[in-house]
């Protein structure tokens, strides 16, 4: 692949993963969570969404996929990926000396051609050992 069909391909892999934030923003808007950040950098991670629920922090790990891209987007939530979460998590709570409850929720979905959404999951609670 040439560098710049690399290029355009990142490009729209950022879009595509900007789309479904904006989605899954207004789906937990829409449910009452209010919102605290997007995209917030810790360290060489970052927050796609952070919100509250009531009294709850809550790190969203938003994962969307095209439907040229093969598998559901729940499929990249591997052990790796959780204790990554769980890590940027920890880090941002240290940072700002937060001490309530918090969580990881994650949100996968599915865009179709006109953005149209095919898939969509919220996930609570991901991310916990059993």
């Amino acid at each position: 692949m040439t560098p710049q069909c690399e290029k355009g391909k990142n490009r729209k892999r950022i879009e595509l993963g900007r789309k479904g934030e904006d989605i899954a923003q207004e789906y937990l808007e829409d449910r009452g969570y209010e919102l605290v950040g997007r995209n917030e950098r810790v360290g060489h991670s970052d927050i796609d969404i952070l919100a509250r629920d009531k009294e709850i922090l809550v790190f969203v790990e938003v994962r969307t996929r095209s439907v040229e891209d093969r598998g559901m987007p729940e499929e990249t939530l591997n052990a790796k990926k959780l204790k990554r979460m769980r890590k940027t998590a920890e880090i941002y709570m240290a940072l700002h000396r937060y001490e309530g409850a918090a969580r990881l929720d994650a949100v996968c979905l599915i865009l179709e051609e006109g953005d149209k959404v095919s898939h969509f999951k919220h996930y609570s609670s991901v991310g916990v050992d059993p």
